[in-house]
């Protein structure tokens, strides 16, 4: 799918599905750029205004496309080594 413009808001309620499409905080300033939305559709948007999170982006007949901010998760840093004190 593409997208040029932002179509509405889900804020104010959709009668329709709404299907998540994730993208980073840093992404949503971007003018260009192409996204998998979580229902496994490619989003392509060429936008030349910010993003928000609830944009929606595109829409069939069943599915509205919205925005979502995601956040990753934290990787896991290497526990350090366990080193036995000895008392004596």
């Amino acid at each position: 799918m593409f997208c040029n413009r932002i179509l509405g808001t889900t804020h104010h309620g959709t009668y329709k599905k709404v299907i998540d499409v994730p993208l980073l905080k840093e992404e949503l300033s971007m003018r260009s750029i192409r996204c998998i939305a979580r229902d496994g559709e490619e989003i392509e948007m060429d936008l030349y205004e910010d993003l928000q999170e609830g944009d929606i982006v595109a829409e069939t007949e069943q599915n509205v496309y919205a925005i979502k901010i995601y956040v990753p998760k934290k990787q896991h840093t290497e526990e350090p080594v366990r080193v036995v004190k000895s008392y004596l």
